[in-house]
């Protein structure tokens, strides 16, 4: 007989219920690929009216402050913002706030020419959100979300690049006589693409026009609004949005926590059947953080 699927802990607080009546929380969770205070993914729905995922980027450099990288810092510091937004704030509006909040976070630690000269120092972080007054979800960069039955992952082209070359990189390493284990403890792949992941920050938040690899993210620097994707939602729309640390966004928790595991038991190193730009490292609970939460709009 089968062992039946349970869900791990949940590491998320209750979620503050936006205007009662107006949006139906179905389920929610937040599970971060090691411990809790590391978790690069934030979730939060408020009273006025917004529900959002946020996913800090991974960090290219070692900086720490108080202890915590840049992408914990970035998913915190827009967490707060969106916490203080008020009721109908449209999506131009709402991507400045962001921004500034980041932008506000530099001035304050002496910061500004730090990023300024390096894309890849900067506090960055992927937004999907839902405003209940606007009743639009938007998209700022690569969490994905569903709106009724069509589903929108939003996947940057430059990271299918690099996760095609560190797959490719890996796997003649293990051809070669390489172990997955060797990989599973240091990724050669990824040292490899390393360089690619640091230098990529030049296409964020550049004019589409300017390269087909632009994209969009909250990183203090202005979004382009023409990369930010904006969703109508319907009266009676059932709507996910989560981080991409799900390789698949199904339409309930459960479905794409199966199918989390079906991957990290087949294909734990994200080689072949989710091709990644990072693997499950030896003793994450994961590849990456991740984050759910379905709802419907009344």
């Amino acid at each position: 007989m089968a062992t039946p699927f349970t869900l791990p802990e949940n590491e998320c607080r209750p979620l503050s219920l936006p205007p009662a009546g107006a949006i139906e929380v179905h389920e929610y969770y937040l599970r971060g690929k090691h411990l809790p205070q590391d978790n690069e993914d934030g979730l939060l729905a408020t009273p006025a009216g917004y529900v959002a995922v946020i996913d800090g980027a991974t960090s290219k450099s070692a900086f720490r402050l108080d202890g915590k990288a840049s992408g914990r810092w970035a998913m915190e510091l827009l967490a707060e913002a969106i916490s203080g937004f008020p009721p109908g704030l449209d999506m131009p509006q709402a991507v400045a706030r962001l921004t500034e909040a980041v932008r506000a976070f530099y001035a304050r630690h002496g910061l500004e020419d730090y990023v300024a000269g390096h894309p890849s120092h900067r506090f960055t972080a992927s937004v999907v959100m839902f405003s209940l007054a606007r009743r639009e979800v938007w998209q700022v960069g690569d969490c994905p979300c569903r709106v009724g039955e069509a589903c929108y992952p939003n996947a940057k082209r430059i990271d299918h690049l690099a996760a095609e070359a560190r797959c490719a990189f890996d796997q003649a390493f293990l051809l070669s006589g390489g172990t997955r284990a060797d990989v599973e403890a240091c990724d050669p792949g990824r040292h490899f693409i390393r360089p690619l992941l640091r230098m990529q920050g030049v296409f964020q938040n550049r004019p589409p026009v300017s390269s087909p690899y632009a994209y969009a993210a909250i990183d203090g620097f202005p979004v382009p609004l023409e990369l930010v994707r904006v969703y109508p939602v319907c009266p009676g729309e059932e709507v996910v949005l989560a981080s991409d640390g799900y390789p698949c966004v199904l339409p309930s928790l459960r479905a794409s926590e199966e199918y989390l595991y079906a991957v990290l038991a087949s294909d734990p190193l994200c080689l072949s059947q989710f091709k990644s730009t990072k693997g499950r490292q030896a003793g994450l609970r994961s590849f990456d953080d991740r984050a759910y939460v379905r709802f419907t709009v009344m």
